[in-house]
């Protein structure tokens, strides 16, 4: 089949090199031409359009439609970045107050309530005037009711930027925020806000909002246990508040985390059971296709609404709505077509959507399970319809891994050895777990029948987190600590595709193409991984409230911190594992720092022939000697002078162990003193490499 058979493919691809060229700069004002001059260059290429189409040059029509739909993407990008607006509170001067609007569901974390909201209206010089622009709130949970959407706050100060990350390979959260529009955050005390009114923005997500809360109550009131509660309130309605770290390993580890994310898999099952359900329809008369169609969309979208409206949920209910249109007009063999205008309708309403993970993995699994499936499901043919259906969802269920596991390494840096024993069971139980858990929500006050579903709904669960556990324990069930550059997913993709393409055609170039590309990507990993052998580096690390040192010999890597530290999976999760993944470490040491601190607190270390002073606890003395660097931790120092008076150092390093004042303090002394001091609160980590 010629890709000439798929036109809107083609220009979606090129919408989506326009959205990632203003990715890459983020800026009009990095480009030699200004959005102004976008317009112009629309318009002149729109004249030239249409003169194509009268003089009948279909080349040049062909290459001036898709320049057009480029410079689309780029304009449109520029539009949709909030911070581009004019009237965005970032833009505008310093303030003393904001009014803003909640305009997300809250988010109940351990000690805050967390919701998005609208800055509307800003107060510069005891004058108010009209803003726009997001920003995260933190409601104290002890001080203050759960806010609800809708609500309108008149808040003292001005919200806080969000920072860059500060330790290597670290999670851009900053960026993360940025790409949905948020550019700031405001932890919120008793005394700094009040509430003056309540106006919901939409009415429809005030609605979709108290059915996600009251589905929520109905699960909470119905089963008791904690585990199969949390799964059924993030499997239905998307709420995972309630889930334990251990439940989520668990998931994580057996490849089926995305269950616990209302998102286009819950979409999906909700599609083919409603097919399975009404599919009588379709047999009902001359427009039984098109009335069945109609139903369908009409309860994926009542499902939509009853899981909040999330943006993930949105994406998948849109792309299963153009599926269910191609299927009612007969378009099946143009399902990519139908893929490609659900996209590129999504991206017009929200081009950063591009780089959000769930819509890539969505689109690749959707993708994979189109093209791969038929041929998989064709290669046995069970006469025993339990083996047969069994072995229906294992191809589906490996397409759609095959297409995303790449991208799922490159991100998360681990991969499900057993992904395929794990979502067969997955997908069993999730065709019982999701459609029963709807059902409860809509009987719950009849009695008898709430009870049977309950029972249903309640041992779906427990048999579903049961083989999930059993999963996770199997040796070598999580491969983790990969580390991927962007090309060498790129290789792996196309490796994946020629190899396919071998399979399917039997031609020996695409063989050869694919010892090529691998015999690339072993060179690469052999380089890398000599390099990686070689590397020395010694890092002092930003960690919030405490301190910590890592120091990496070649494939081994040391972490030096207090004991409650080394027992933290969420500071080595968040600050320090891909880091190490970069640096292919596989082998880690734990060293409790009070075990090489003397009894003054003071920790020597040397370091490729540099000396390293570390001062753990409160010195009065004065320093003798030199060191290449000192690290001051815990107030260990609150005057430079006598302490350093007879020292020589290179650079004194001051984590975040230390209180702000302190830190503030140092920083006037070492101006005074002509000596060199960074706070790693301001820079960020500090390494040393050999």
């Amino acid at each position: 089949m010629k890709f000439t058979a798929f036109p809107v493919v083609r220009y979606l691809l090129f919408f989506i090199l326009g959205i990632t060229a203003f990715l890459l700069t983020q800026s009009g004002e990095d480009l030699p031409f200004s959005p102004k001059n976008i317009y112009y260059l629309i318009g002149g290429l729109s004249l030239v359009f249409i003169a194509s189409i009268y003089i009948k040059k279909p080349f040049l029509r062909g290459t001036t439609l898709m320049l057009i739909i480029f410079l689309a993407g780029w304009l449109l990008t520029y539009q949709k970045t909030a911070i581009n607006q004019p009237s965005h509170y970032t833009n505008l001067p310093q303030f003393t107050h904001y009014q803003a609007v909640i305009i997300s569901n809250a988010e109940t974390k351990p000690k805050t309530y967390k919701v998005e909201a609208e800055i509307n209206a800003i107060k510069v010089d005891g004058k108010w005037q009209n803003s726009t622009g997001k920003t995260l709130l933190y409601f104290n949970r002890q001080e203050s009711e759960k806010p609800q959407y809708g609500d309108v706050f008149l808040i003292k100060d001005m919200p806080r930027e969000v920072e860059a990350p500060k330790n290597p390979e670290e999670f851009d959260y900053r960026r993360f925020l940025q790409n949905k529009g948020v550019y700031a955050h405001h932890f919120l005390w008793g005394q700094e806000y009040i509430k003056i009114d309540h106006e919901a923005p939409s009415k429809i997500l005030e609605f979709s909002y108290k059915s996600n809360q009251y589905a929520d109550s109905v699960f909470k009131a119905r089963i008791q246990t904690p585990n199969e509660y949390g799964v059924a309130s993030a499997m239905v309605v998307g709420l995972r508040d309630d889930i334990d770290n251990e439940l989520l390993d668990a998931y994580s580890a057996s490849g089926a985390i995305h269950v616990l994310s209302v998102s286009g898999m819950h979409v999906g099952i909700l599609f083919l059971f409603l097919g399975w359900m009404l599919g009588w329809i379709k047999k009902r008369g001359k427009y039984g296709k098109q009335i069945f169609a109609l139903v369908v969309i009409l309860l994926l979208w009542g499902y939509a609404i009853f899981t909040g409206l999330s943006s993930t949920v949105l994406r998948a209910t849109v792309m299963f709505s153009f599926i269910q249109i191609g299927m009612a007009i007969d378009r099946r063999q143009n399902i990519y077509n139908t893929l490609a205008i659900s996209a590129l309708l999504l991206l017009c309403w929200n081009p950063y959507w591009l780089i959000d993970v769930g819509f890539q993995l969505s689109y690749l699994a959707i993708i994979g399970i189109v093209f791969l499936h038929p041929y998989l499901n064709q290669l046995i043919t069970p006469n025993n319809p339990i083996i047969r259906n069994l072995w229906e969802g294992t191809c589906v269920c490996f397409s759609a891994q095959l297409f995303t596991f790449p991208l799922s390494v490159y991100y998360f840096h681990q991969f499900p050895t057993f992904f395929l024993i794990a979502n067969p069971f997955v997908a069993f139980f999730s065709f019982a777990v999701l459609p029963a858990g709807l059902l409860l929500l809509m009987v719950a006050q009849i009695p008898i029948l709430s009870n049977i579903v309950t029972f249903i709904l309640k041992y779906s669960l427990v048999w579903l987190n049961k083989s999930i556990f059993i999963v996770e324990k199997l040796p070598f069930a999580t491969l983790k600590g990969f580390s991927m550059s962007i090309p060498e997913m790129l290789f792996l993709y196309a490796t994946i595709m020629l190899i396919i393409f071998f399979f399917l055609r039997s031609e020996i170039k695409y063989l050869r193409a694919t010892l090529l590309i691998m015999s690339i990507l072993v060179c690469l990993n052999i380089t890398k991984d000599y390099f990686q052998s070689q590397q020395k580096a010694l890092t002092f690390h930003f960690i919030p409230k405490k301190s910590g040192i890592s120091i990496i010999d070649g494939k081994s890597a040391t972490f030096i911190a207090d004991t409650a530290l080394l027992n933290s999976p969420k500071i080595y999760n968040f600050h320090l594992k891909n880091y190490y993944d970069k640096h292919g470490v596989v082998n880690q040491n734990k060293l409790a720092l009070n075990q090489y601190a003397n009894k003054q607190g003071v920790t020597f270390l040397d370091f490729g022939g540099k000396r390293i002073l570390w001062l753990q606890q409160k010195f009065n003395g004065n320093l003798q000697g030199n060191a290449d660097y000192v690290l001051l931790s815990n107030n260990a120092v609150r005057k430079l002078s006598p302490a350093f008076s007879k020292f020589q150092t290179g650079l004194i390093i001051v984590d975040d162990s230390n209180k702000r004042y302190v830190v503030e303090t140092l920083k006037n002394q070492a101006d005074s003193l002509h000596l060199n001091l960074i706070s790693l609160y301001d820079t960020g980590a500090f390494s040393i490499n050999e």
